[in-house]
């Protein structure tokens, strides 16, 4: 199965969406980022914060912890500044998850152990 879905009329919140579920973390920023950069409105923080917490999970996936850590707490921190349910997405859950990951992720740290997994979220988006 290929990592990027091809086709007219995808929505790329949702491809970056199905990217992140997959666990393809990078190249869920990467299509986000497209959303992102022309964005000049109200969602322009709240992409920029589920970007960086896609760019803090590839961190985590590489064994790079403080990359990681300090991107989870960036990205939720801006995602924060949101209603719970923000672009069909449920953001306090999301939100909620990321905070465990981040402390779970800094207990990882303390105890040097790289390999150690923790529970990937799921987003799920209702339709718009």
């Amino acid at each position: 199965m290929s990592a990027v879905a091809d086709g007219p009329g995808l929505d790329p919140i949702q491809e970056g969406i199905r990217l992140f579920n997959e666990e393809y973390f990078c190249e869920a920023d990467a299509v986000l980022e497209e959303v992102w950069r022309p964005e000049h409105g109200e969602p322009r923080l709240f992409l920029q914060g589920l970007i960086q917490v896609c760019a803090a999970y590839h961190h985590f996936q590489n064994g790079n912890l403080v990359g990681a850590i300090t991107l989870l707490q960036r990205g939720a921190d801006k995602m924060r500044h949101y209603p719970p349910r923000y672009l069909g997405i449920d953001a306090s859950g999301l939100i909620a998850h990321i905070d465990g990951n981040r402390g779970r992720i800094e207990a990882i740290q303390r105890d040097d152990a790289t390999d150690a997994k923790i529970d990937f979220p799921r987003i799920e988006r209702a339709p718009p």
